[in-house]
C-alpha cells in the first residue's frame, strides 16, 4: 500500500510528489504524458509584478522567497539546475502611467521586487521605451520541460511512477482507495485541464484557457525578460520564447496561424530587430473563474483530493500551496479560505 496515489505529473503533480517524498511518504504517480501536456509547453516565467495595472502578485511576499528555496532543494534532489533567476523589464506605456506608478509605489510597498526604475527613454537590445519602465528582481523562469523530465526519472528510480491512462471506473472506495492492483490511503488528482472529465470534481468552475507560444531565433541576444502585452523570454544566446495568447473558445491543441500572426505583430511592435520563427506550441491552462487554485479533499469522499487550477502561474503557486496542502493532509492544518473548495459552494453541491 502507498500513502498517496497522485494522478498527473505536470507542475502541480510533480511539486506535490516531491513535497510528500520529502516527508517520507510512500507515493505512486500515474501519468499519461500525451494528454497531460499543459505544463510541458509552459514558458515557466515567475513574475512578482503583473497585469495591465502592474500590481504586486497575490501573496508575492510568501510565494517568491519560498519558490526559490523549493526549486533550489529540487536541484539538490534531482541533480540538475532548473531555476534561472533573470531580471524582468516592464515598460511604462504612457507618461501618465509612469507618474501614477511612481506615486503608488511607496504607498503599496512594491519596492521589494523592483531593482530599479528607469524614468527616461530606455534603449537596450534594440528596444526603445519612450517612458522608461521598471526592472524587477526575484524573477526569472523555470525550465519546466527539464524539471518535469528529471522529476519523472527520479520517481521512476524510486518505483513511484507509472505511465498509463487513468480510468475513473476502476476506482473502488472504502476506508482506503483501490485502483486495479494498487491500494492507497488517499487519491489526489493533479490532472490540469483533464479535471473537466473527473466524476468527483467536474462541477468545479474551471475556466480552461488555450495559450500559444512561438520560439524565435534572434540575431542579437537579450539580457532581460521583456514582459508587457507579450513576454519575450531569452533561453539561449540567440533564441527566445514569445507569448502568449489567450483563447477561451478553441479547445484544441493545434497551433493556429491566427495566434502566430498576433504574436509576431506584437513582437514587431516591441522590438526593432530581425527574427525567424522556429516553432510554435499550444497548450491548455487549468485556470479558474477567480484565478485561485482548487485545493482540498472531497466533502463526501475524504479519501479523494484535488490540487489543480494553478493557471498560468503554476511555477510560482505550486511550491507554496503544495506545502499548504501537505500540511493539511499530514497535520490537519487549515487550508486558506481563498483556495478552499467551499468558496464556490462545492461542499453544498455534492
Amino acid at each position: 500500500m502507498v500513502d498517496f496515489l497522485i494522478v498527473g505529473q505536470g507542475i502541480a503533480g510533480s511539486v506535490l510528489a516531491l513535497q510528500l517524498l520529502k516527508h517520507g511518504k510512500r507515493i505512486l504517480v500515474i501519468n499519461n504524458e500525451e494528454t497531460n501536456i499543459a505544463s510541458s509547453v509552459a514558458a515557466g516565467i515567475y513574475n512578482p509584478i503583473t497585469g495591465r495595472a502592474m500590481v504586486k502578485t497575490w501573496l508575492a511576499e510568501a510565494l517568491f522567497p519560498y519558490l526559490t528555496r523549493f526549486y533550489q532543494e529540487a536541484t539538490q534532489t534531482l541533480g540538475e539546475q532548473f531555476l534561472h533567476p533573470m531580471p524582468i523589464f516592464r515598460p511604462f506605456l504612457t507618461a501618465q502611467e509612469r507618474a501614477e506608478w511612481l506615486k503608488k509605489t511607496m504607498q503599496e510597498n512594491r519596492t521589494d521586487f523592483v531593482e530599479k526604475v528607469v524614468e527616461t527613454t530606455f534603449h537596450q537590445e534594440n528596444r526603445v521605451c519612450q517612458y522608461g519602465g521598471i526592472v524587477l528582481n526575484q524573477s526569472g523562469y523555470l525550465d519546466v520541460k527539464s524539471f518535469l523530465k528529471a522529476t519523472r526519472a527520479y520517481l521512476e528510480a524510486h518505483y513511484a511512477y507509472v505511465e498509463a491512462d487513468f480510468v475513473y471506473d476502476y476506482i473502488r472506495l472504502g476506508n482506503h482507495i483501490s485502483y486495479q492492483n494498487i491500494e492507497a490511503r488517499q487519491l489526489i488528482f493533479c490532472e490540469g485541464p483533464q479535471a473537466k472529465h473527473n466524476p468527483f470534481f467536474s462541477t468545479l468552475p474551471f475556466r480552461v484557457v488555450k495559450g500559444e507560444l512561438i520560439l524565435v531565433a534572434l540575431h542579437q541576444p537579450l539580457e532581460v525578460i521583456y514582459n508587457r502585452r507579450i513576454f519575450v523570454l531569452p533561453q539561449t544566446a540567440n533564441q527566445a520564447v514569445v507569448g502568449a495568447t489567450y483563447d477561451w473558445q478553441d479547445v484544441s491543441l493545434r497551433p493556429t496561424e491566427k495566434a502566430r500572426k498576433i504574436l509576431e505583430e506584437k513582437l514587431r511592435d516591441t522590438f526593432s530587430l530581425s527574427y525567424t520563427v522556429l516553432d510554435q506550441r499550444a497548450g491548455m491552462r487549468p485556470a479558474t473563474f477567480d484565478r485561485r487554485p482548487f485545493i482540498g479533499l472531497h466533502p463526501r469522499y475524504p479519501q479523494v483530493g484535488i490540487f489543480n487550477g494553478l493557471g498560468s502561474k503554476g511555477v510560482s503557486l505550486a511550491p507554496y500551496f503544495a506545502k499548504i496542502f501537505v500540511e493539511h493532509l499530514l497535520l490537519q492544518k487549515k487550508i486558506p479560505l481563498e483556495v478552499q473548495l467551499s468558496r464556490v459552494g462545492f461542499c453544498k453541491s455534492v
